[in-house]
C-alpha cells in the first residue's frame, strides 16, 4: 500500500482528518496574504480646521540689541565701595563728679559655697547706665581708711551707701553693727564690724545671696562666705533664684571713722552694741569661715584669727 492512502486511512481512523485539511489551507493561504503589498503611505493628513488650543493672540516681537546702550540718570556716580562721608556733631562734655558713695556693678559673680581658699571677687566694671543714675551724695564722704587702732575711749563708726528697689542711694550713717542688709525683708548680707587696723569692713554673706565686685571673699571667690570691703570699693549683691542670679542692690563704704566717747565705760557699751536681729540670724547660719573671725570687745574691731601665731612662732 502507497504512503498517502495509509496516511489518509489513519487520518480518518483517528479523526484527525479535519486538522490535517486545516494545515492545508493554512499554508496555502499564508503566502497568498504575503504576496500582498503593504501600503507605503505613511503620511498623516493635516487637519482642515483651526488649531484646538489657540489663544488667539500675538506674542509680542523680541528686538535684541547688540551694541551697549548709555544711561542717562541726573546727578553724579558712586562707587559704591567708597566710605560714605558721615557728618559729624559736636557734643557737649559734661564734667562729672566721682563719688566714693556711687556703687557701680561689676560683671564677675561669686556666690555662696563649700570650698577652702581666699580670694578676690574682682571683675570688669561695665559702664553705668545713662537711663536710671544713681544719685550722688551732694558732699561725698572721703575714701580713705580708718585709724589703725583705738584709744579707750573711741570706737569704730562705719558710713555706708547702699541702693534701694528703685535705685535711689541711701546713706546709713553710722551703721549698727550686726545690721541686715539690704533689708531685714531681704536678708542676704550681716555688717560684721570694722577688721582690725580700721582698714576693711567684714559681711557675713547669707545663704542664697551672690556678690560681686573688687571685695576680698573667704574662703573663696566662687564660695563667698565672709566679704571683705575696703572704703571706696563698690560690691553687687544678687539673690540666687532657680533661674539664675537677680541683682538687688550695689553698696559701699563711705569712711571708717573713730567715734570719740565722754568715758571709758561709754566706749565700752557703745562697742558691745549691735543689732539683735543680725546676732541671731549669724547663731542661725552653717557656714563655718564667720569662725575664723572673732570679734573683740577690748580691741574694738574684728580679729582674723588666722594671722595668729602660737607660741611666739
Amino acid at each position: 500500500m502507497s504512503f498517502f492512502p495509509n496516511l489518509i486511512k489513519e487520518l480518518r481512523d483517528r479523526k484527525l482528518w479535519p486538522i490535517a485539511i486545516g494545515l492545508i489551507v493554512a499554508l496555502v493561504a499564508v503566502p497568498v496574504l504575503l504576496s500582498k503589498k503593504a501600503s507605503t503611505d505613511l503620511v498623516t493628513p493635516q487637519p482642515t480646521g483651526g488649531l484646538p488650543y489657540s489663544t488667539g493672540t500675538t506674542l509680542p516681537a523680541i528686538s535684541v540689541q547688540t551694541t551697549a546702550s548709555n544711561s542717562k540718570l541726573p546727578g553724579r556716580g558712586r562707587n559704591p565701595f567708597t566710605p560714605q562721608v558721615v557728618a559729624t556733631t559736636t557734643t557737649a562734655t559734661t564734667p562729672t563728679t566721682t563719688a566714693a558713695t556711687t556703687p557701680t556693678p561689676s560683671t564677675s559673680t561669686t556666690s555662696s559655697g563649700g570650698s577652702t581658699g581666699s580670694g578676690s571677687s574682682t571683675g570688669s566694671t561695665p559702664a553705668p547706665s545713662s537711663s536710671t543714675p544713681a544719685p550722688a551724695p551732694a558732699k561725698p564722704a572721703p575714701a580713705k581708711p580708718g585709724p589703725p587702732s583705738l584709744t579707750p575711749t573711741q570706737s569704730y563708726e562705719v558710713s555706708l551707701a547702699i541702693t534701694d528697689a528703685s535705685g535711689n542711694l541711701n546713706t546709713i550713717d553710722p551703721l549698727e553693727r550686726l545690721s541686715i542688709l539690704p533689708s531685714p525683708q531681704q536678708p542676704l548680707l550681716v555688717e560684721y564690724g570694722v577688721l582690725q587696723g580700721g582698714g576693711q569692713v567684714l559681711f557675713a554673706v547669707q545663704p542664697g545671696a551672690a556678690v560681686s565686685g573688687p571685695g576680698t571673699c573667704t574662703p573663696g571667690p566662687i564660695d563667698c562666705e565672709v566679704l571683705s570691703l575696703a572704703p571706696g570699693q563698690i560690691e553687687a549683691v544678687s539673690k540666687q533664684t532657680p533661674t539664675g542670679a537677680t541683682p538687688v542692690a550695689r553698696f559701699s563704704i563711705n569712711s571708717i571713722t573713730a567715734a570719740q566717747h565722754g568715758s571709758v565705760a561709754a566706749a565700752n557699751q557703745a562697742r558691745n552694741h549691735a543689732d539683735e536681729v543680725g546676732r541671731k540670724l549669724l547663731l542661725q547660719s552653717s557656714y563655718t569661715a564667720i569662725s575664723l573671725f572673732q570679734y573683740v570687745p577690748s580691741v574694738g574691731a574684728v580679729v582674723d584669727l588666722r594671722n595668729l601665731t602660737v607660741g611666739g612662732n
